[in-house]
This record gives structure tokens, C-alpha cells and sequence, in this order.
């Protein structure tokens, strides 16, 4: 049975400490903590332990429920993951599931970049717990592509090192990294080549994934998070990619993704698996490892079947099956794969060097507002020119709105009364209706502000939450 879901009231932070669990971590409000960074020197190593998430875990009470905007109303609580733990060190860690398990849900959580409410439980980092700064020390790629379409690869990178890497970085070693970039990627063909847009032809999708890659790899992050990254790619272009990051992962890099059903080329690169199912886990532990569990739980490959169409076909089936489902649960819980996590969990709650190397300090930005609004200017200007067909919208927008301005005063008479009482009756208009006309073209506007705002609200909400 599937625990009960959490009380939405709960507060407590998978980021933050739990007093209760941590036996010799004493008040610590009163000591002086260093900043916990993901250098060079880290292992990469990310454990997580009793991770339990509740989507609409906040919720926003509206007095007048008639008259409320949807997204104002209040939404049932639904518990999306149930008591996840596990531990991911140097490699590739796949994290797969069927349509809707969770996997992109704990992806987030693990890179901090879940909203807090309705999360609880802990995750380390090389041992300690992972600050609130967290989600800018690792590098995370998002499934949809956020390069500029009107930029080269070389140019895409570039701006990633200077908007966000620090100050004392000189403009020297961001174009080195630049490049290192470009070589580790293999994008050396296409690096001065345009990504392309809809009406502009530009490099493939295996390079402009690549290059998705590379605009967090110009950090030189030790841990990488990537959601899906062959979506939307065909078969030979995801090998090309997950190759790549495979590569990365020699080079003694923690890279952690979602994917849904790889081709056996791809699976054989996998360092570990992790299996979820309606939130929970049924599996974590090695790939070359998974069928001899499953057929131990007494379910056969084929062959000549691919394994990763193989387990996501026996969840399925497991999920239509009557108790086939919590036998898997209850037949994981006493492997030795989480006896072995549950061993790592004691390890690190009662080490008592924890309060030394814990930080609660949180790392803000360090490029100035100036610099990043100076790069983001720039990039504008050259997405502008790049784009013909924008400049000539632009251009027809205010050439029809100069004609549609001109009109109201064409073919005025020459008044000289400076009050322009000889115009405003030349066009029909009195004072008290011009300043009507104000009046509702004010209240238009302030209308108008009031739906930006309550459309920024809810960006703000889903950008949280996803």
C-alpha cells in the first residue's frame, strides 16, 4: 500500500536540514560555514533519501470562489513520488519509467529546481547536504531547446560564458573554454554555422543538442541533469548525443537524465538504471545487472529484445495486473541494492564532521546586472539584424500606426489658439468628451496592467513548479 499523502501544510525543504534526524548536529545558527561549491576536487556525488513530493502542496485560498480566476481556486493535493532513495556517483545514470512515473519530477527535485512546498526528505552532495544555492553549481538541460536561432554555436557559447560565468574570469579563458567546449562536443564542422530558424537552414538536431549541452558544459560543472535529451531525435542523431555524454561521464563527470525507451545501442552506455513506477522505485542499480533481477522476479527477455522496451513493458503490465506492482515494490526493498543505499543513508546521517562542512549560505550571482543587461542588448541586436523578416514587421508596424495616428489630423485647418480648442472642434471633440476619452483610455490601461499582472503570477507559479 502506498503511504498516505503528506499533509500539504507541511513546510519542511528536501534542501534544508531535519533536526530531528541528524542526532549530533547541534544548533549551528552560531558557527561560521564556507560556501559548498562543485569544483574541480568534488566527487559529483549526489545520494537523496526519503524524497516524498505532493503536486498543489500550497495552496492559494480564494474568498470568493464564484468569481475567482481558475488558477486562483483551490486544487486537490496529489502525491506524485513516494519515499525515493537512491545514490548517483561518476557516470551515466538513467532514470526511465513509463509516461507520468515521475521521472522528470525527481530530475527537478534532485537540481533543486522544484518549488520547496510539498517536498520533504534529504539529499547530499559529496556527503553534505545540498545548499539552496544547489541549482547553480550543477549544469541542467532542459528538453526544449534554448539557443538563439539567429546565433552560431560559437556565438551561443560565448554568450553562456559571459553572462554567467564570474568576474575574474578574463575574456582569454571564456574563449578557451569556448573552444575546449567546441572540441569535447565534436562541433568543430559547424561551429561558425547559424542554428537556423523555420525560413533559415542551420545545423542538425544532433548539433543543436549538442549545443544545447555545451551552453551549460562552458560552467565546467561536475554534476549535469538532463531532461530527455533524445527527444525528438532520430536514432542515429540520440546515439551521436549519448555518446557524447558518455564521453563526458569518462571524464569524471555525474550525468544524471530522463529517457524514455533508448534503442539498445544507447543502453549499453548507461552505468546505472533507475526504475520508477506510479512514483515509486522498483529498481536502482546497475544496467548490466537488470535482467538477471527481473528474471529473478520471474519475468524473461527475450533474446533478441531490447532491454529498455523489455522493463518498460513489464511495468506496464505490472501497472494493469492486480499486486503485480507492490510484489515488484516489496521484492526491491529486500535486494541487496537497497539494503546497500539504506547502508550509505546511515553513513551519512550520523557523521559527525556534518555541521563542519554544512553551509547554509547561499551563492548569488557574481556577474554585475550592467554586464548581463550589456551581453542580452547585444544578442538582441544581432537576433534583429540576423532577422529580415522581423525588421520588416517592425518596419510595416509603425509605418500603419504612423498612417493611423496621421489620420485623426488630416486635413486640419491652420489654428494658431494655443489651448487647441479650434482643433478639438475641427474633429468634433469638447473638452468634457476629450477628457472622457481619457478617462476610459486610462481605465483601458490600468485593465490591461491588471491582466499582464495576473498572467505574470501564473508564470511565475508554473515556472516554479516545472
Amino acid at each position: 500500500m502506498k503511504s498516505a499523502i503528506i499533509s500539504s501544510k507541511r513546510d519542511d525543504s528536501v534542501y534544508d536540514i531535519d533536526v530531528k534526524s541528524y542526532r549530533y548536529l547541534s544548533t549551528t545558527s552560531h558557527h561560521k560555514f564556507v560556501p559548498l561549491s562543485i569544483n574541480s576536487s568534488s566527487k559529483g556525488e549526489v545520494s537523496f533519501y526519503d524524497i516524498d513530493y505532493i503536486a498543489n502542496g500550497r495552496k492559494m485560498k480564494c474568498k470568493c470562489p464564484n468569481i475567482c480566476p481558475s488558477f486562483l481556486k483551490e486544487k486537490p493535493a496529489k502525491q506524485i513520488l513516494y519515499g525515493l532513495s537512491g545514490n548517483f556517483k561518476t557516470g551515466m545514470h538513467a532514470i526511465m519509467g513509463s509516461t507520468g512515473c515521475g521521472k522528470s519530477s525527481l530530475l527537478d527535485i534532485l537540481a533543486n529546481r522544484k518549488d520547496r512546498h510539498g517536498l520533504s526528505g534529504q539529499i547530499f552532495v559529496d556527503g553534505s547536504p545540498a545548499p539552496s544555492s544547489f541549482k547553480y553549481m550543477v549544469g541542467y538541460v532542459v528538453q526544449d531547446d534554448i539557443i538563439s536561432e539567429t546565433l552560431t554555436i560559437r556565438e551561443n557559447l560565448m554568450f553562456s560564458a559571459n553572462i554567467r560565468l564570474p568576474r575574474d574570469v578574463s575574456h582569454v579563458e571564456r574563449v578557451e573554454r569556448v573552444i575546449k567546449v567546441i572540441s569535447d562536443l565534436g562541433l568543430e564542422s559547424c561551429a561558425d554555422t547559424t542554428v537556423g530558424t523555420e525560413f533559415i537552414r542551420g545545423v542538425s538536431g544532433g548539433e543543436r543538442k549538442r549545443a544545447c549541452i555545451g551552453m551549460e558544459l562552458i560552467l565546467a560543472r561536475k554534476i549535469f541533469f538532463l531532461d530527455e535529451p533524445t527527444t525528438g531525435l532520430d536514432a542515429a542523431t540520440a546515439r551521436k548525443v549519448m555518446k557524447c555524454l558518455s564521453n563526458l561521464a569518462k571524464q569524471g563527470r555525474t550525468i544524471i537524465f530522463s529517457i524514455h525507451q533508448p534503442r539498445y545501442s544507447i543502453f549499453k552506455l548507461f552505468d546505472t538504471v533507475t526504475l520508477l513506477s506510479e512514483g515509486e522505485m522498483l529498481y536502482h542499480g546497475q544496467a548490466k545487472n537488470l535482467l538477471n533481477y527481473f528474471s529473478q522476479q520471474g519475468y524473461s527477455c527475450e533474446p533478441h529484445d531490447n532491454p529498455a522496451d523489455f522493463v518498460i513493458d513489464v511495468l506496464i503490465d505490472a501497472q494493469e495486473r492486480p499486486g503485480a506492482l507492490e510484489n515488484l515494490r516489496l521484492a526491491y526493498e529486500k535486494s541487496s541494492m537497497h539494503q546497500h543505499v539504506m547502508k550509505l543513508r546511515k553513513q551519512q546521517f550520523i557523521d559527525v564532521n556534518l555541521q563542519i562542512r554544512t553551509s547554509r549560505k547561499s551563492a548569488k550571482p557574481t556577474i554585475s546586472l550592467w554586464n548581463e543587461f550589456y551581453y542580452i542588448c547585444l544578442r538582441t541586436l544581432k537576433n534583429t539584424f540576423r532577422n529580415p523578416s522581423l525588421i520588416l514587421s517592425q518596419i510595416v508596424v509603425s509605418i500603419i500606426l504612423g498612417l493611423l495616428v496621421g489620420l485623426v489630423f488630416f486635413d486640419l485647418k491652420k489654428t494658431t489658439d494655443p489651448g487647441g480648442s479650434q482643433v478639438l472642434h475641427n474633429v468634433g471633440l469638447d473638452y468634457t468628451t476629450n477628457w472622457d476619452l481619457w478617462k476610459n483610455f486610462f481605465g483601458l490601461s490600468m485593465m490591461t496592467v491588471g491582466l499582464f499582472l495576473l498572467a505574470y503570477i501564473q508564470l511565475r507559479r508554473i515556472k516554479k513548479t516545472k
